[in-house]
């Protein structure tokens, strides 16, 4: 079975095809222009894969945490290729992404951490086979270690760079560190290829409110007229 897998989590359009002895990878770094990117490189992995948008048996989706708008994005492409195909789409999270994408196995649990700016992490504890050990949260540095650093036996993401700095300052363990710049693209098809459509819903995962509040009413502006 053909995976393609789509991210535009954060400032990537990532796109992969892996099955059927087929591994397949186009990437752009981008800081807007997701939607527009998305596509064509679809068609271009497609076309290096030697096979028809038909052929694909599943589509898997990086649903975040990450850019509020970027994870829409191929959320919403891929539920309409998903519906378009007949086949199965589903979600997975930036985190086990993170924790997947290691480029050694690791011999323990995995704390992958992502900054997630205003002085926050989001972050969450796999084993290293993949299992769930503590679900995605978010949290400020000292708080993510305390509750998750004396279990780590690496740290992975673009937060481990603060979870590091805040364990050296606090005088705790630090655990090796793989600060990773992009999750792999491959490895989101192949945790989608195997994930169970029942549970690994293709909807975005928000751990905290987004950063645009309404603005608040202008005086006179669009207010009723007065009663005469």
């Amino acid at each position: 079975m053909l995976t393609l897998a789509l991210d535009t989590a954060n400032d990537r359009v990532a796109v992969a095809l892996s099955g059927d002895g087929k591994e397949t990878v186009r990437a752009e770094a981008i800081s807007r222009g997701h939607a527009e990117r998305l596509f064509p490189l679809i068609d271009e992995v497609l076309t290096a894969a030697g096979v028809d948008i038909e052929c694909v048996g599943r589509i898997a989706v990086n649903v975040g945490p990450g850019s509020f708008t970027g994870i829409r994005i191929a959320v919403a492409a891929g539920r309409g290729l998903g519906l378009a195909l007949g086949v199965p789409v589903v979600g997975i999270d930036a985190l086990r992404l993170i924790a997947a994408s290691l480029e050694e196995l690791a011999d323990g649990p995995i704390l992958a951490a992502v900054d997630a700016r205003r002085g926050e992490i989001y972050a969450a504890l796999y084993g290293p086979k993949g299992e769930v050990l503590e679900p995605p949260f978010a949290a400020d540095a000292e708080s993510v270690l305390d509750r998750l650093g004396a279990s780590a036996t690496v740290i992975a993401g673009s937060g481990a760079a603060i979870l590091t700095h805040q364990a050296a300052i606090s005088g705790l363990r630090v655990p090796p560190v793989d600060a990773m710049t992009a999750t792999s693209p491959l490895a989101l098809a192949r945790l989608g290829s195997v994930a169970d459509p029942d549970i690994a819903l293709p909807r975005p995962l928000y751990l905290r409110a987004p950063d645009a509040k309404p603005q608040p009413p202008v005086p006179g502006l669009l207010a009723p007229n007065p009663t005469p």
